[in-house]
Order: structure tokens, then sequence, then C-alpha cells
């Protein structure tokens, strides 16, 4: 079993349903002249094998290997020959002083990705996570100097000119991109997660949404993918998306999590962070093996009603390492997952926790049985 599973640290509050809405931002009054841009096209059709890759944070590189990012990354390309990579464009690394930008660690690793793609026919993309609330605890990621001078509530940081500099800058920058396949907007914004705040993190769907608007007035032509989390089970799914939500709250029993049905009405794909094996979801419970089925069946209802939403479902965190203070997720369980999730409408699939892999054999092995069913037709 693994050691050390990373950055990603979320705990008990990750999986509390928030429970009331939150009010609204006002990031679109702030950003002028901006009329809100149409959504790219977004095929919904049922896909065929997902497109396939991996997170990848330069903060969850293992330490103990004395080793780069950039050297990371290299690596990881070259072993799993993703088709995506996700990216975060952290607002604390992109803005280090209030009136300058700095993207040379997001450039080094982009020419990692072009140096990878210098002689393949099915280059290497890049997924591009950009917002206040990003990949990998402590989740919110803000300047120094912006927190020192405003505090850490976020919802007020996010209406503020300095955000909404910072979201045109960055799109602005990387737009025209070669590489760039989509953007996602904030990390699971619409939940309550532990994070290193004092405020509550989760946004309200009109804030996400004025920021949506900001990156397509950038860049009209790439996707944008908002993500969650979901429940265990799809019984607790539909209780939580019906209309009597309210009620199964009120009821004993186990609650649905995430805001799947709220995120799917936001981009132009519904991001569902999947995880098996966790703080809340221990083993004594349900058998992992168990669970990866339940989890199996809500990504065909997702991708169902993201079709009739005319939009994409993409698995944005698929569990690739055991979850810190949750053992028993294994490697074989990694591999099982794939073969459960690979033909379940999902356009794209996301591992995470591909960094621990560069210093564990037996997961990188499953990593990449897993990588090839996911891809099998």
């Amino acid at each position: 079993m693994l050691s050390w599973v990373g950055e990603k640290r979320l705990l008990f509050g990750r999986f509390r349903k928030t429970g009331s809405a939150l009010a609204a931002g006002c990031l679109a009054a702030l950003i002028t002249n901006i009329t809100p841009a149409a959504a790219p096209a977004v095929s919904s059709a049922l896909p065929g094998p997902p497109l396939v890759g991996f997170s990848f944070s330069p903060f969850s590189v293992p330490r103990l290997l004395n080793e780069t990012p950039t050297a990371a990354l290299q690596t990881l390309v070259d072993r799993l020959q993703p088709d995506l990579v996700r990216l975060p464009i952290y607002w604390s690394q992109a803005q280090p002083w209030p009136d300058a930008f700095d993207f040379s660690s997001t450039d080094a690793l982009l020419a990692i990705i072009r140096k990878h793609n210098r002689h393949l026919r099915r280059p290497t993309r890049v997924v591009f996570a950009v917002g206040a609330r990003n990949l990998g605890y402590p989740e919110v990621y803000l300047p120094g100097w912006l927190a020192r001078a405003q505090g850490n509530n976020l919802k007020k940081i996010v209406a503020t000119p300095a955000y909404a500099t910072y979201l045109r800058t960055v799109v602005d920058h990387y737009a025209q991109l070669p590489e760039l396949y989509a953007w996602q907007v904030e990390n699971e914004p619409l939940d309550s997660v532990t994070t290193n705040i004092d405020h509550a993190p989760a946004l309200s769907t009109t804030t996400v949404d004025n920021e949506i608007d900001a990156v397509r007035a950038g860049d009209r032509s790439h996707p944008i993918v908002v993500t969650t989390f979901n429940s265990s089970h799809i019984k607790l799914d539909k209780e939580g998306s019906s209309p009597l939500a309210w009620l199964y709250r009120l009821l004993p029993g186990p609650k649905a999590v995430g805001h799947p049905a709220e995120t799917l009405q936001l981009g132009d794909a519904l991001g569902l962070d999947v995880y098996v094996v966790t703080p809340s979801t221990p083993l004594a419970e349900d058998p992992a093996e168990e669970r990866i089925a339940w989890k199996s069946d809500t990504i065909i209802y997702w991708s169902t009603q993201a079709r009739l939403a005319n939009k994409q479902l993409w698995i944005t965190e698929m569990q690739g390492i055991p979850w810190l203070g949750a053992p028993g997720f294994t490697s074989q369980d990694l591999v099982d997952s794939a073969s459960a999730y690979r033909d379940r409408g999902a356009s794209v699939v996301l591992l995470w926790g591909v960094e621990s892999w560069l210093f564990n054999g037996e997961w990188m092995d499953a990593g990449l049985r897993a990588i090839n069913t996911l891809r099998s037709p």
C-alpha cells in the first residue's frame, strides 16, 4: 500500500451537501464590455472509447524523489501516452504580484507536452483548470498579496476586479494555444469541502455562470467543463436531483451528496469526480467491488442526463490511488474501475493520483492496464 497519496486530502466535509443556496456574486458587473458568448458546439452523441488522460499538479510531485515537476511530467506522458492532461493554472502562481503575471511554471509543463508530441500522430492535448478553487488540497489558491489585503472570504474575492483580471489575462494568454482542448472553470465550485480558508468555499450557480461567460468572452472555440462529485448509489443521486430533494434530506438514512444536477446546467460538459474508498465511505460498510458497480450505474445515469441536455459527461477524477486516511483501495480496484466505467457514456476519463505512480511499479503497471482497458473498443 502506498504511504504517500499526494495532496488530495478532502475529509468528511467534502461529502456534506450544501444546505442552502449562497448569495450570488457580481463578477459579471466587473467585466466591462462583455456580451455573453454562445457556447461552442459540443457533440453529445454516445461516444466510442473515451479520451483518456490524467490530472497533473506540480504541487503533487513526490518530494521524496527530489524530482522536478517537469521531469515528473516527462516520465508520465512518455509512459502513459495520454490523450489529455489536465493542468491547473493556480492564481497564486500566475499572479504573484498585484501588477504582474508569471506563466513560466505552466509554460515549462507545456514545453514537455510539445516535446512529447513532436513525432506523434495523435498528440496529447491540455485541459486548463482556472479559478480560485483549483486542483488538490488546500483547494483554494489565492495570491499572498491578495489574501493579506482582502482576507479569505472566497465569495467576496471572486467578485473583485483583481479576480476578473486574472481570468481575463489567463484566457487571453492561452486561448490560441494549439494544444488546448478545453477549459475547466473552478473545481467543484458548488460543493462545500475542506479547505484552508475560514469561510465556506461553495460558490453560487450565478457566480460560476458569470465566470463561464468571462472565459467564453475570450475564447469561443473551446468547451468548458464544470466539476462536482456525486453519491455512491444511483438511488441517492435521483433523490438529490428530484423536486422532493428537500424531503429526502429530512428523512433518516443516507443522503445525496454533490451537485451533479445543478452543475450539469452550467458548462458544456458535466465533470464527475469518482471515488470509491474514502474516509466517509469506508470498506467496513460495503466492499470496493460493490461500490465500483454502483458508481458505474451512476455514470450511465448522468451520461444519459447529459445527452438529453445536449452536453457531455466526463469523469474528471477517477480514483487512481488510496485516499489519505482511507486505506483499502488497491491496484486491482483501479483496473476493475476501468473495466466498469469504460463503456458507460463518458467522453473523457482523467485519472487522479498518477504522480504517486512514479515510485511504485505496481501502481504504474496497474495504471497502464487501466488506460488500455478504458481505450479498448
